[in-house]
């Protein structure tokens, strides 16, 4: 392993991440996690390099980085040290409890995160695509159309037509129409809580298998999808998922609350 490659490596990541936490002493935990991908992405690392790192920070580089943030002993070295946290209008913000800072600074600190909403959801629907395309490569799909929202996947005598969706709470069913033949799958990116999924299957989740979707889950934080909806009859997609029968826990749990 060449040492002296790793720490550049590490530092093409390094140096922007501290360069946001020193211009943003107050972040928001969501913003800090796509920020994260966003300079991952960025580095533009080989193969190579991205061996290198995953040995370091695990099978996923931007969420083993930002877990890394997170933990009490940090990979990247000369960060601040996010070990406080509050939330401001639902969204949990970091800092470090080593400064003072008056309810102005946190005002700010949401002002900021509110203004860069557009380019971050930006942010995310790329994140989404890339982790799906890889997730779909490796159970033998190859992507063969794609626009910001929309991506098409062919494998042998199969197709699946994806859509991504940043946030559970903007997702309409009734925009979506499955055609026979094809795998019809809305992929929406986790959210801090999961009220909004509790909320929407209750509301949705019936409704939506029985137009034939699948809804599946990115969890943001650690770079895995999941079953939220419906299921697959693709193995070779089936045993990508991190937790496989997740949806079957969904259905068979909070069916049963709601019944209650």
């Amino acid at each position: 392993m060449n040492k002296g490659l790793i720490m550049t490596e590490i530092e093409k990541i390094a140096v922007p991440l501290r360069e946001l936490l020193c211009e943003r002493e107050i972040i928001a935990r969501c913003e800090l996690l796509l920020r994260t991908y966003d300079i991952v992405r960025s580095a533009k690392l080989s193969d190579q390099e991205q061996m290198e790192l995953c040995r370091i920070v695990g099978e996923r580089i931007a969420p083993g980085i930002f877990a890394s943030i997170m933990g009490k002993e940090p990979i990247l070295s000369d960060l601040p040290t996010l070990d406080s946290y509050t939330q401001i209008d639902g969204r949990i913000f970091h800092f470090s409890h080593t400064k003072r800072y008056s309810k102005q600074d946190f005002a700010n600190a949401n002002s900021k995160l509110l203004r860069s909403l557009p380019e971050l959801k930006i942010i995310l629907q790329q994140c989404m695509g890339d982790r799906l395309t890889n997730f779909m490569n490796d159970a033998g799909y190859t992507l063969s159309a794609q626009s910001r929202q929309e991506l098409t996947f062919s494998a042998e005598k199969r197709t699946a037509k994806v859509f991504v969706v940043t946030s559970i709470k903007s997702l309409d069913i009734n925009n979506y129409s499955p055609v026979s033949g094809s795998d019809y799958i809305i992929l929406v990116a986790s959210s801090e809580t999961v009220e909004p999924f509790v909320q929407f299957f209750r509301e949705n989740g019936q409704a939506a298998e029985d137009k034939g979707l699948q809804i599946w889950i990115m969890n943001m934080e650690k770079g895995t999808i999941d079953p939220f909806i419906g299921y697959t009859t693709d193995l070779d997609i089936y045993n990508q998922f991190n937790n496989p029968r997740l949806a079957e826990m969904v259905r068979s749990n909070w069916s049963r609350s709601d019944s209650q």
